[in-house]
């Protein structure tokens, strides 16, 4: 019988030491095939389930689609709700289309107004994605401030959601900055003029205003390398922050929640004490101290020992006849005033 040349130097080792060798048998040609076959079919049906465990296992991305999918909605959410997703969405079509429309345009200030109408007029389904990107602009503009103006008027601002709050600002000013350095892209004559009168007005702002009007033009005046400069922010720097933001954005919403519509009463909590039960306070005087929200005071819950004894002996006071009360709280006389009295009455009876 044969054995396997690693398995024989073991079992050499194992004999030298223990006086035996243990044989191995090789498998036959025959068996190798069949266990390769089976392997193979195995690895075959199952490659896609593999793959799908694989990554799961490692970013579990099953627990985030549930928590996302299945968190808890408030009662009365309508479709005010759904302003975000929809601004969202409208992020994922401009950022789809933009990249299509790079493929095409020349960021040069000879060739870019050249490269639009290229993408227009000749290419392929040009001008529906122009349009799709051109117009999608405007409707996430709009869109995010419906969203803002829900979220300021349902109170979705409150605690603890102010973080998420400063986000969605942050946003929102990222969203016109985005709008801002892609309408000068075509370099047309209304584009170029547009984007001179914007940035006038920001070298008006206070203290940065002028410091960032520079930055913009790449300069003290308007060139070719401000038209890089716009390119560069509206493609990478302010997308990919706003991508960002987006990802915190919906972090917090999924760990906080969704506050329900200001017209929903919120249901009461089990265990907690029925409305009924708490009694508004109304304080007589202004040191008074009432009870808020059904919380009892010190002096109620446990009134202090000296009051009680007071109270009490108040109470026996008024329960004896008045003769005995004067009789007990009349101060007794002096021990001298007693003595004298005692020798001018044995004088009288000398005397007499």
């Amino acid at each position: 019988m044969k054995l396997l040349p690693s398995r024989k130097k073991k079992a050499e080792a194992d004999g030298s030491e223990n006086g035996e060798v243990e044989a191995v048998a090789k498998p036959t040609r025959g068996e190798r095939a069949a266990q390769a076959k089976q392997l193979a079919t195995h690895h075959g049906t199952q490659s896609g389930i593999d793959v799908a465990g694989w990554v799961d296992s490692r970013t579990n991305a099953t627990g985030i689609f549930t928590a996302m999918m299945s968190r808890h909605v408030p009662k009365g959410t309508n479709w005010f709700y759904t302003l975000g997703s929809a601004t969202m969405f409208i992020f994922a079509m401009q950022a789809i289309t933009g990249v299509f429309l790079s493929m095409y345009y020349t960021p040069s200030a000879t060739q870019a107004y050249a490269s639009i109408t290229h993408l227009t007029n000749e290419v392929f389904m040009g001008e529906f994605v122009r349009g799709l990107h051109k117009w999608g602009a405007s409707l996430m503009i709009i869109l995010i401030f419906l969203h803002m103006a829900r979220t300021f008027f349902f109170g979705a601002y409150k605690y603890p959601r102010e973080l998420n709050w400063v986000i969605g600002v942050v946003l929102l000013i990222l969203t016109t900055v985005m709008g801002l350095t892609g309408y000068l892209l075509p370099f047309d004559q209304r584009s170029f003029w547009a984007t001179i009168v914007a940035n006038n007005i920001t070298a008006s702002g206070p203290v940065v205003g002028p410091y960032l009007a520079d930055f913009l033009r790449a300069g003290p005046d308007f060139s070719a390398t401000t038209l890089s400069r716009f390119y560069a922010l509206h493609m990478m720097v302010v997308p990919g922050l706003i991508g960002a933001l987006i990802g915190a954005h919906l972090f917090f919403v999924v760990k906080l929640g969704t506050t329900a519509p200001p017209w929903v009463r919120a249901g009461r909590p089990k265990g907690s004490r029925p409305t009924e039960a708490v009694a508004a306070g109304v304080a007589v005087e202004d040191l008074d101290e009432v009870a808020v929200n059904g919380a009892v005071t010190v002096a109620d819950a446990e009134p202090p020992a000296e009051a009680e004894v007071d109270a009490a002996e108040a109470e026996e006071v008024e329960a004896k006849p008045a003769e005995e009360t004067e009789a007990e709280t009349a101060a007794p006389e002096p021990a001298e005033e007693a003595a004298e009295e005692a020798s001018s009455e044995e004088d009288g009876e000398v005397n007499s």
